[in-house]
């Protein structure tokens, strides 16, 4: 009979015992804690992936620019303008390749050999702008005139 009146006696005290308001506050605060850290890193991991989707982009363009630049013989080289914005070639819709500024520079380092730089920036939807670069020489009598004779 005592053992059995110790444990009506706990279970009657384990019923009335409940969460206090401090405990439910703590809880409450920890799982805010959670989903707001978990938002920030869902948000964050998205705007990297969005710089490395324009990452990509970019370095496309630039290399499509550069391979029609390759097509071209010394005299249609020496023609293209010293500073220029150049067209994209590729399948890309005309709203995402309008995000992207392109520009394509010529310099004659010496005579018989040009440097091409192609650039390419855009703008994140957070506002920064990020910058792209690409720099190469073509020599009058290099390897790129030598492709352009054995082929065409």
């Amino acid at each position: 009979m005592i053992a059995s009146l110790n444990s009506d006696t706990w279970i009657r005290r384990r019923s009335r015992s409940g969460v206090t308001l401090i405990e439910v506050l703590i809880a409450i605060v920890v799982i805010g804690v959670v989903v707001g850290s978990t938002i920030t890193a869902l948000r964050s991991g998205f705007s990297m992936i969005q710089l490395a989707r324009d990452n990509t982009m970019a370095s496309q363009i630039m290399q499509s620019e550069m391979e029609n630049l390759r097509l071209m013989n010394w005299v249609q080289l020496g023609q293209l303008p010293e500073e220029g914005e150049f067209e994209v070639d590729t399948l890309l819709d005309a709203n995402i390749a309008a995000r992207y500024e392109r520009v394509r520079r010529v310099t004659e380092v010496r005579e018989g050999m040009r440097e091409v730089e192609l650039v390419v920036e855009w703008q994140t939807v957070s506002g920064s702008r990020h910058t792209r670069t690409y720099r190469t020489l073509f020599s009058q009598e290099g390897l790129n005139d030598y492709y352009y004779r054995a082929f065409n």
